[in-house]
């Protein structure tokens, strides 16, 4: 019997914070790998280990480019499209950022999975679609789903758009609504932004918003391992060839408690907090993001941390203090039966 070849996974925004991390995994198991990513954000050296290794292969390049990103995509059997904009922030001033990285990419790489006949796309949306939450938790059912950010309106879209394709051209699709990722690599975020700002002037720090903005927070590791295990034991069909999952930790972290973390683990004392007042941090943004993640439990999987185990342990290091990561495992948990909780823990 002939030997079964390893997947060819192919990898849009490979060279940044989640999808470098991906191609480490992937290619660990013994996975062909290509990236393609146009390096806005993405670092090529955090790729630089693969660079002997004839299973990976990287292609610098753009997502608006459509037909070197259908040339690059052609042999390949699963597509990862982590390729977006990054920046919820910027959609304020760049209206047509999200538009273009995010809805526009999107159909580009839809477009190209179906004139080379690539079957399954795994999606990182993102909790940004659900907007405020009337009813916390929100499920996968949730609705109406009214984002208050271009970038969460360009996931939503994004959603859509992959849909449609899924029903028309025989693909599947796994689409997840992330929390918000945290761990080695991340370039910004709350725990970026004060760590920077304390180095900057330890004496003080700026809270934007008035700290008590609730979040749910998830290692890297963590979110990979989960998307895998989707893919792996999610079943889909032709009457359902697209589904979605909530992802993320079964409790939220609050402002003012990563906070304290990230002044204690700098060994910091009397730092003066100045907040910037209002509900919201900035405008487009969630003050509370509460996620019912009883889907990916029924599922068999949960994440392996609480949203604060996880803020701490990606502050320490954020600053140099940790290294090393939770090992993969990609299989069912015995924590995946117990009950989600809310708060802090």
């Amino acid at each position: 019997m002939a030997r079964k070849r390893p997947l060819r996974h192919f990898i849009t925004g490979g060279a940044g914070f989640i999808g470098s991390h991906l191609a480490d995994a992937l290619l660990a198991e013994g996975a062909r790998v290509v990236i393609y990513d146009n390096l806005r954000a993405g670092r090529r050296e955090w790729l630089h280990p693969h660079r002997q290794n004839p299973r990976f292969h990287f292609m610098p390049g753009d997502l608006l480019d459509f037909e070197k990103l259908g040339a690059a995509m052609a042999p390949s059997d699963v597509v990862w499209h982590f390729g977006a904009n990054t920046d919820m922030v910027i959609g304020r001033t760049q209206t047509e950022v999200d538009v273009r990285d995010g809805i526009l990419a999107t159909r580009h790489v839809l477009e190209a999975m179906r004139q080379n006949g690539v079957k399954e796309l795994l999606f990182p949306s993102s909790g940004a679609i659900y907007g405020d939450i009337a009813n916390p938790p929100a499920t996968e059912e949730y609705g109406p789903l009214l984002p208050v950010s271009l970038y969460g309106a360009a996931k939503l879209a994004s959603e859509g758009l992959i849909s449609a394709y899924c029903h028309l051209f025989e693909m599947k699709a796994w689409i997840f609504r992330f929390g918000n990722v945290i761990g080695p690599r991340m370039s910004h975020g709350i725990i970026c932004d004060f760590v920077e700002k304390l180095r900057s002037n330890p004496h003080e720090l700026e809270i934007l918003g008035d700290g008590r903005g609730e979040k749910n927070y998830f290692l890297v590791e963590d979110c990979l391992d989960g998307m895998r295990f989707a893919h792996r034991h999610a079943h889909l069909d032709a009457d359902h060839p697209c589904d979605i999952f909530n992802l993320g930790s079964r409790s939220t972290t609050k402002v003012e408690m990563i906070v304290r973390i990230v002044i204690e683990e700098m060994g910091l004392r009397n730092v003066r907090l100045r907040y910037t007042g209002g509900e919201r941090g900035w405008p487009g943004d969630q003050p509370r993001v509460y996620m019912d993640v009883s889907k990916m439990l029924k599922l068999g999987w949960a994440a392996r941390l609480t949203s604060t185990e996880a803020v701490r342990i990606a502050t320490r290091r954020y600053l140099g203090k940790e290294s090393g990561a939770l090992p993969w495992s990609s299989r069912a948990r015995p924590a995946a039966a117990g009950k989600q909780t809310g708060g802090n823990p």
